[in-house]
């Protein structure tokens, strides 16, 4: 099955080119994450399962993911941003947005996670060298599979290359679509959507298979018994739009018109 994350990045807004169009260094921005429906869980198994604005949790009722105590559930949180940040064009480093945390406790025998919604507002804002206008969001849909693995067993009885016994697996099957662009006052704006922790690398054909993925899969795997974050960016670059000149442009239309004449006078 498939998890669906729903992300939402900033409008292709676009304007008329002036002449004094300027890059765009710094902007300001702000991501706010939550589950939405659906979320599935597989149909078999004991226990309860539930579903907040910021957790998905699974496994023995009344247990706990975190905390002191026993760790009988298991569990996404979300975690991240909370106030408007700045990110700059053409950096190095991406801007961090929100993050996910997967609570990997050892589950036997309870119903668990197969897919879910992951709704999350990007707002980017012109801030350097001179503020501009708050972009409406525009939504993009990347679809993600998880894949909760046997807790029983050796490493070597996984069936793919684990860490543990055995590693959950995250895919992300359409990963070029992490990225849009947009154009701003003559310059074309690419935003690329990244995950800075676990690296989004090809998954072995073996895992990719598990995860019900074809060959060649991107994702990453979580250690069972784990707490494994991963931390959602972007970047954004921007190249200037080229245009032919005025002068260029009235040439150009001295030349139809002489065409037009030729061609009257040929007549």
């Amino acid at each position: 099955m498939r998890n669906l994350i729903a992300v939402s990045v900033l409008a292709a807004a676009a304007v008329p080119m002036t002449a004094s169009a300027t890059l765009v260094t710094q902007w300001q921005y702000l991501a706010a994450s939550n589950w939405s429906q659906p979320v599935v869980f597989t149909a078999s198994g004991n226990g309860t399962t539930s579903v907040s604005n910021d957790v998905i949790s699974w496994g023995a009722t009344g247990g706990n993911y975190k905390g002191a105590g026993a760790k009988n559930r298991s569990a996404l949180e979300i975690g991240g941003m909370a106030a408007p940040a700045t990110a700059n064009t053409n950096a190095a480093q991406a801007a961090l947005t929100n993050s996910i945390t997967h609570y990997n406790n050892v589950l036997n025998g309870y119903s668990t996670l197969t897919s879910a919604v992951l709704t999350t507002s990007l707002t980017l804002q012109p801030w350097a060298p001179a503020v501009g206008p708050l972009f409406p969001p525009k939504v993009l849909n990347f679809d993600i599979r998880f894949k909760e693995t046997s807790n029983t067993g050796s490493s070597a009885t996984c069936g793919f290359s684990s860490v543990g016994a055995c590693d959950d697996i995250f895919v992300i099957d359409n990963p070029a679509s992490l990225v849009t662009n947009f154009v701003y006052d003559g310059y074309k704006y690419t935003v690329k959507l990244i995950e800075t922790t676990q690296s989004l690398t090809a998954l072995t054909a073996a895992a990719c298979a598990i995860a019900n993925a074809p060959v060649g899969c991107v994702g990453f795997q979580t250690v069972e018994g784990q707490n494994t974050t991963a931390q959602f960016g972007f970047t954004i670059e921007g190249e200037k739009i080229t245009v032919p000149a005025p002068a260029t442009l009235g040439l150009l239309a001295f030349s139809v018109l002489a065409l037009r004449l030729s061609a009257r006078r040929s007549k």
